[in-house]
């Protein structure tokens, strides 16, 4: 007799209740099996949880050196491809010859090349020209507003105020004066905090479109800045996002002119703006002043992650409501 009729014959198998009980098993083990895999698989879809953040940062600085790796292979920096910018490692290198380095503003242009306009064209009733010269107008703001250490580190935005309308000069002056409510048009260095030689850098576009009133041009200004600091003992920092701050704004910019306006309200008028901040030191912010996140106390608790928000980075996301500075 073969070893398979054996086992037909074998007595616990021809017991009724011994085969049901069997089946049972069979279909709960696979039946948890099966359970099994579904949780797998979402999972997966899922991505890693946030109680696993170390192997989740090991991971994330692992996904940032490749992507810039990748990027300074395929082309020179000033010719890269526009970034698609996401976050910044909680534990990575510091180097202050390359601050940047790990975060999504190592293959930002510095200055204000990092902030693009699509060629000019016809909008409404301005012509190319007039399109033109209100992106260079928004530029020239941008630059004297976040760029020029005559504001950044001299603490004088009168420059900056020259740039707008006489009308809304008048406004801004006394807004600019204002601690800290000069944060929302300018940034400033808080004192006793230096930025690096490498400079600020910029990622962001500028649009046009015709405003509600004949005679406005309107310009949408979508960017972030980076900004790297000095640090005595850069040894003993754990991530560039303890050296480099990220500001991101959104803002509407309207250029008034012809008949229907004023003479005195004729110019540039800034008529909103959106700010958040990532990587800030707490104190010198609540100030209205720019410095970095080493100026914070040290934090026992892990990353909240707070930091991955999208937009701090990329303008194409909507600006982060997220506020690391709520104590």
């Amino acid at each position: 007799m073969d070893e398979d009729n054996l086992l037909d014959s074998h007595p616990d198998l021809m017991d009724p209740d011994w085969r049901r009980h069997a089946q049972k098993d069979a279909w709960l083990g696979s039946k948890k099996d099966r359970k099994q895999f579904r949780k797998q698989q979402k999972r997966a879809a899922r991505g890693p949880r946030r109680r696993w953040w170390i192997f989740a940062v090991l991971l994330l600085i692992l996904a940032v050196t490749t992507t810039a790796m990748v990027l300074a292979g395929r082309r020179p920096a000033q010719d890269a491809a526009p970034p698609d910018p996401t976050s910044v490692p909680d534990v990575a290198p510091v180097d202050l010859a390359r601050p940047y380095a790990h975060t999504p503003a190592d293959v930002w242009p510095k200055g204000i090349d990092g902030i693009t306009a699509p060629a000019p064209a016809a909008v409404g009733a301005f012509k190319a020209d007039a399109v033109a010269a209100a992106y260079a107008k928004v530029k020239q703001v941008i630059t004297a507003a976040h760029l020029d250490p005559a504001v950044l580190t001299g603490h004088d935005a009168k420059a900056y105020a020259a740039l707008f309308a006489p009308d809304d000069r008048d406004q801004l002056l006394p807004e600019l004066a204002e601690k800290p409510g000069f944060a929302a048009y300018v940034t400033e260095i808080a004192d006793g905090h230096h930025l690096l030689d490498a400079g600020p850098r910029t990622f962001g576009t500028l649009t046009a479109r015709a405003g509600a009133k004949p005679g406005e041009l309107v310009v949408e200004a979508k960017y972030t800045v980076a900004y790297a600091f000095d640090h005595a003992h850069p040894k003993e920092l754990m991530s560039p996002a303890e050296i480099v701050t990220f500001e991101r704004r959104d803002e509407t910019y309207v250029v008034r002119s012809g008949p229907s306006f004023a003479k005195s309200t004729h110019g540039l008028w800034i008529d909103d703006t959106s700010i958040a901040f990532s990587s800030v030191g707490c104190a010198a912010a609540k100030e209205g002043y720019l410095a970095p996140g080493y100026a914070n106390p040290r934090s026992l608790t892990p990353p909240t992650g707070e930091r991955d928000a999208p937009g701090y980075y990329d303008p194409k996301y909507p600006v982060p409501t997220l506020d690391d500075c709520r104590n």
